[in-house]
């Protein structure tokens, strides 16, 4: 299978329409930087994958590849975008289409990656694998030679060589160390338990034969609390009526407690109620004086008028005296009554009305006094009552205190004539007897620990056995997880070993091509070597074991990667795909290394291969096309890029190569003879 064409438009930095046809054998593209080669096989690449493997997984400003597929640039908008790839399948052309906002025919896609690699023996994503190894770019050939690690550039020769069914025996391998481990750890937890429920088993006996006590102290405890409950049960059934007298010695230790608390309050209280009873006869008497003086000074104002109206009376009389003197008599009249007087009866009239105001005013005075006074017996009235009344309520609750206490007192049995200390020694010793009583219930308890201490024993012997048995389990996990990883090992070391045999037919042709590209002057052979049992190592050395990654310059390195991944792709044994292509591959790489590369492309186009190589160098392009064989017109390819007349990228040339002059100067006779 072989590329057919290329058909691009609004493509990376192809604006408008361009299609490239390649020739059969080799297509030699030249052009300076930025006229669109690498994008020519980044559109194969697209095509195949949907994707750039060479941007890998870059990001800037929050920007990816993805938003560089298609055109950005300045300019009118192109027409269309869209990718279009064909392949040659023996005569036919099947192709694969892909645009801006359109996947390719699915079935289309497959019907083409089926014709490209060996669905047997392709890896994983064998599309991307392919491009990897066809598609042989300028920044790969450092990268993915010399540089890589050892493991990676195993790895990377592993998968080239293709799958077989060794992996899928690894991966099976693989899920039974797995599982095989998962039933190990589960078998060591169940260890871990069992070994748990011995530990806590052996303590609980311990713990239950520490508790239990002899015969003799056993009896001793049933005789006591007999006596104390004053019951003759037998010990299985001495515990409730001993817990129901300790519960009543409690409650009469709480009372009598209680009581004693009470005891000098009490004593206070007595004493107190003698005081209360001698004042509350004095504010009494207070009181009863109190009203009889109140009384005294009602009865004597019994009939009285009120000292304000006496006083206003006394004025009003002033003031007509006053009023009469100043006027006097007129026409020989009284001027207040109009009554025909003399002078000496008139001022006799004068002094005994004066005489009546006086009188008033006096006994205006009087009243006021009187009514002064009883006001104050009111107030005194009222200050007594209320001094009855709050020693009345004082004693009122000092008896009510002293009922309750002489009630609770006579309810508990305790004579009025004992003291406190006597008291408190009562109450001390019903404690005492209560807390020997819970030591010897402590001690009746203890019976049930005989049978407790069997389902102990029982206990413990079953954790032995559970533990025994899970040990058996666990040794057979152990031994089963140790045969699965030797499967497992055998697996990738007989992956290995199948691999190790294509790799003596492969690593031969590494060595060739590094021969023919000859990239130093001095070590002229480069050893492959492969290390390692079940990680595996591919080590590349020259001379007597010298790593050519630090020896060699970036220009032979270059060279040295070259045929490294010229090797890969050759050892593509699930690949159908016939077409390496190179992208810029000289760079940094001399003229006399130049043409090696040259012979090496024109034996690959002798043996049947596409070669698609595009390079910047005019004169590199001539080189390459005189060196690569061109057996007929039509068979090879020279193809210029470049910029149109508007800027826009395109095919500027297009030439098939013809066959070189196979024989000249030769004569009719003598090339009737030659031929």
């Amino acid at each position: 299978m072989r590329l057919a064409y290329v058909d691009v438009c609004g493509f990376r930095g192809y604006r408008k329409p361009v299609r490239i046809e390649f020739a059969e054998s080799f297509t030699i593209i030249d052009g300076r930087n930025g006229v669109g080669k690498s994008t020519i096989f980044d559109a194969i690449e697209f095509a195949l994958t949907g994707t750039l493997s060479k941007y890998k997984d870059a990001k800037a400003s929050g920007q990816t590849v993805a938003d560089y597929i298609w055109w950005t640039g300045k300019g009118p908008a192109p027409e269309d975008r869209y990718v279009d790839v064909g392949f040659d399948v023996g005569g036919k052309v099947a192709s694969i289409r892909r645009t801006q906002f359109g996947e390719p025919d699915q079935q289309q896609l497959a019907i083409v990656s089926a014709q490209l690699c060996d669905s047997e023996l392709a890896p994983p994503a064998p599309l991307e694998q392919l491009c990897s190894a066809s598609i042989i770019r300028d920044e790969h050939i450092a990268g993915l030679s010399l540089d890589l690690k050892e493991t990676e550039r195993y790895a990377l020769l592993r998968d080239a060589l293709g799958a077989n069914d060794a992996d899928d025996w690894i991966a099976k391998a693989h899920q039974l160390l797995a599982a095989a481990k998962r039933r190990t750890s589960a078998a060591q937890e169940a260890v871990n338990a069992a070994n748990s429920a011995v530990s806590q088993a052996a303590r609980r006996i311990d713990e239950v034969r520490a508790n239990i006590v002899a015969d003799e102290v056993m009896s001793e405890a049933v005789r006591r609390l007999r006596a104390f409950a004053d019951t003759q049960a037998s010990p299985d059934r001495l515990m409730g009526p001993v817990r129901d007298r300790i519960a009543s010695l409690n409650a009469q230790a709480d009372a009598l407690e209680s009581l004693a608390k009470r005891w000098i309050e009490a004593a206070h209280a007595r004493l107190r109620l003698a005081e209360l009873e001698v004042a509350e006869e004095q504010v009494r008497s207070e009181r009863d004086a109190a009203k009889a003086a109140l009384d005294n000074l009602f009865a004597e104002g019994v009939g009285a008028s009120p000292s304000s109206a006496l006083a206003a009376e006394a004025r009003h009389l002033i003031q007509l005296v006053s009023l009469g003197r100043t006027v006097g008599l007129k026409d020989g009249c009284c001027p207040l009554c109009a009554k025909s007087q003399s002078h000496a009866e008139f001022d006799e009239g004068i002094a005994v009305a004066e005489a009546i105001a006086a009188r008033l005013d006096e006994a205006a005075a009087r009243q006021e006094q009187r009514e002064q006074a009883t006001k104050a017996a009111e107030v005194r009235l009222e200050s007594a009552e209320r001094a009855v009344a709050t020693s009345k309520a004082a004693s009122e609750k000092i008896r009510s205190f002293m009922q309750s206490f002489d009630h609770d007192r006579n309810m508990l049995g305790v004579a009025d004539t004992i003291g406190l200390d006597e008291l408190v020694g009562r109450q001390s010793e019903i404690r005492s007897s209560a807390s020997a009583a819970r030591q010897d219930l402590r001690i009746l308890e203890t019976l049930r620990l005989n049978s407790e201490l069997e389902r102990a024993q029982h206990a413990e012997i079953e954790a032995k056995a559970l533990l025994a048995l899970e040990q058996e389990k666990f040794g057979r996990a152990r031994r089963a997880e140790v045969n699965a990883s030797a499967i497992h090992d055998a697996a990738r070391r007989a992956a290995s070993e199948t691999l190790d045999r294509r790799l003596d037919r492969v690593l031969p042709l590494m060595s060739e091509l590094y021969r023919r590209l000859r990239p130093h002057p001095v070590w002229r052979d480069i050893e492959y070597s492969i290390r390692g049992d079940v990680k595996r190592f591919l080590k590349l050395q020259v001379g007597e074991n010298l790593n050519p990654q630090f020896l060699f310059s970036s220009g032979q390195r270059r060279a040295t990667g070259l045929a490294f991944l010229l090797s890969v792709n050759a050892s593509l044994a699930w690949s159908r795909w016939r077409s390496i292509l190179l992208d810029d591959p000289v760079q940094h790489v001399d003229d006399f290394r130049t043409v090696h590369l040259a012979e090496v492309a024109a034996q690959l186009v002798a043996e049947g291969r596409q070669i698609v190589c595009a390079v910047e160098d005019a004169a590199l392009a001539d080189l390459l096309c005189r060196r690569l064989p061109v057996l007929r017109t039509g068979q090879a390819k020279r193809i210029t890029l470049g910029p149109d007349s508007d800027g826009a990228l395109c095919k500027l040339r297009e030439r098939d190569l013809s066959p070189m002059i196979s024989r000249a100067l030769v004569t009719g006779g003598s090339q009737s003879r030659l031929g």
